[in-house]
């Protein structure tokens, strides 16, 4: 079972918290809802260039919206498109904006990972290489580490799984928190599927 589940899902409400903050009447659940998927949408139009790990979203009397970013470096280049996306956003909820930038380029996490897999995929670097190496790299700041890489590898005709494994990564354990990520990358052979499990104490 845990294998089959998101292991995200699984602990959301126990030892992990939503990302969309906000509660409404039922007759209203589904206006909102709109509401939050939009403001991502813009959210991710705004900074396509920038690596968002994730986005806080808190309807309250003000409108609290907070961004992880992975590549904090690029914070001259964000200045310059804050002030587009507040504009963007007071035009269609006339709601008081509170925008917090938080600075996750020192923690490691699963989508971090996959993006270094991505770009040494696209550079055409042995798979199993890549996963021992990415695994290995992380084995004494982490307790587990989990990188699964499935499709076409290579340009193999008959489609496989490479994985690797270091320490443990207890899926069913719900009081302990894991990181997922799943992902996929378009190749010139076909789709390849990335999957990440962390674990943390």
């Amino acid at each position: 079972m845990g294998k089959k589940i998101n292991p995200i899902f699984f602990r959301l409400g126990k030892n992990i918290n939503y990302h969309s903050l906000w509660y409404c009447e039922k007759k209203k659940f589904s206006f909102f809802l709109k509401k939050d998927i939009l403001l991502r949408e813009i959210i991710k139009k705004v900074f396509f260039f920038i690596d968002l790990n994730n986005i806080d979203i808190i309807f309250s009397n003000k409108l609290i919206i907070n961004l992880y970013l992975n590549n904090f470096e690029n914070i001259l280049n964000i200045e310059n498109y804050l002030d587009l996306l507040i504009l963007e956003i007071y035009k269609i909820f006339k709601k008081n904006i509170l925008l917090n930038l938080i600075n996750n380029i020192f923690v490691i996490n699963s989508k971090k990972i996959a993006l270094y897999l991505i770009n040494y995929i696209n550079n055409k670097n042995s798979i199993k290489k890549i996963i021992k190496r990415e695994c290995l790299k992380y084995s004494d700041s982490l307790n587990g580490c989990k990188i699964q890489i499935s499709g076409r590898l290579e340009g193999v005709e008959i489609a496989r799984k490479e994985w690797f494994l270091f320490g443990r990564i207890p899926l069913h354990t719900i009081r302990l928190y894991i990181d997922y990520h799943h992902c996929e990358i378009i190749t010139q052979y076909g789709v390849l599927g990335i999957k990440i499990w962390i674990f943390k104490k």
